[in-house]
């Protein structure tokens, strides 16, 4: 039987008592499962797993997405997007180094947007004994839930509109200004168009109902989201502002201190994350596999 360890207030578990190099039986799988979908955010620690079982064992919970970012993905496996600040022998970036700048839900922005997604740590940056490069979670499941019903009741039909586009106009803006501020930064990567016209824009409602567990939440991120339709952009960006700080309040949130071997995994529909940029130059080498949620309407 595994162990299950509450971590947070609302989310968060260390998960015990498995080997995940090799593959579980139905009856250990569902209760992995279970207590994935039950605490939203889960790290199975000491794994050391390879890309290969990564995958065998991510693929079990769905389909698993090929980045659009295809020069971010592992050689000889389209289904492993690389997150790291490693270059290779010519200097070019490895994998992706500027993911996670604002909080956000992996691949909300497509129509079928993800399920969940696990983070394999190869490489963690280490100054004075101490991992750096943490990563938060939000539960807006959990902030949802702390809504008066008055203001539940106002976001009922509210719809958003969620874009890659955007995401990656925010993320380059953010860039300039920590280069005008002298301020060491991420260096953001620029999509070809092809890339961006292969995942136009989405809109989805607000509050959206989990397909597993059937927890409401708040499906909108500062990362992703570009606006609340139907009405102005002045009107929409301040109630997204409010709805956005109230979703980050500290009782609502995990933070995540990575060790080696951490697998880490995350429920894509019912939190988002943010990433710490703390650790650049020490190295960092991550392997993430996500898994395609349903079509939204």
């Amino acid at each position: 039987m595994i162990q299950v360890k509450k971590l947070g207030l609302h989310l968060g578990a260390e998960i015990s008592g498995v080997d995940l190099t090799t593959p579980l039986d139905e009856a250990t799988f569902a209760e992995v499962a279970h207590a994935f979908f039950d605490n939203e955010v889960v790290v199975f620690p000491n794994q050391f797993l390879t890309p290969a079982q990564q995958i065998a064992f991510t693929r079990r919970f769905g389909i698993l997405e090929a980045h659009v970012r295809k020069e971010s993905r592992l050689d000889g496996y389209d289904e492993i997007f690389i997150l790291s600040n490693k270059v290779d022998a010519q200097g070019n970036a490895i994998g992706a180094q500027d993911a996670g700048r604002f909080w956000h839900s992996d691949l909300s922005y497509k129509r079928q947007p993800s399920m969940l997604s696990a983070l394999n740590a190869v490489e963690i940056p280490i100054k004075n004994g101490v991992a750096l490069g943490n990563t938060l979670f939000a539960s807006t499941t959990a902030a949802y839930l702390a809504l008066s019903e008055e203001e539940k009741k106002s976001l009922q039909g509210l719809r958003n509109v969620h874009s890659y586009r955007e995401y990656r106009t925010k993320n380059y803006a953010a860039q300039l200004e920590d280069m005008r501020l002298g301020i060491r930064t991420v260096q953001e990567h620029a999509p070809t168009e092809e890339q961006l016209a292969s995942v136009p824009d989405t809109e989805m409602d607000v509050i959206r109902t989990h397909p597993v567990t059937g927890r409401q939440g708040l499906f909108i991120n500062e990362g992703h989201t570009s606006h609340l339709t139907g009405m102005s952009r002045q009107d929409s960006d301040a109630r997204l502002a409010k709805l956005y700080a109230h979703i980050v309040q500290p009782a609502f949130i995990y933070t995540h201190h990575w060790q080696a071997g951490d697998l880490l995994m995350w429920d894509n529909i019912a939190l988002q994350h943010k990433a710490s940029f703390d650790y650049d130059p020490l190295p960092r080498l991550m392997y993430r596999t996500t898994v395609r949620g349903p079509v939204v309407t």
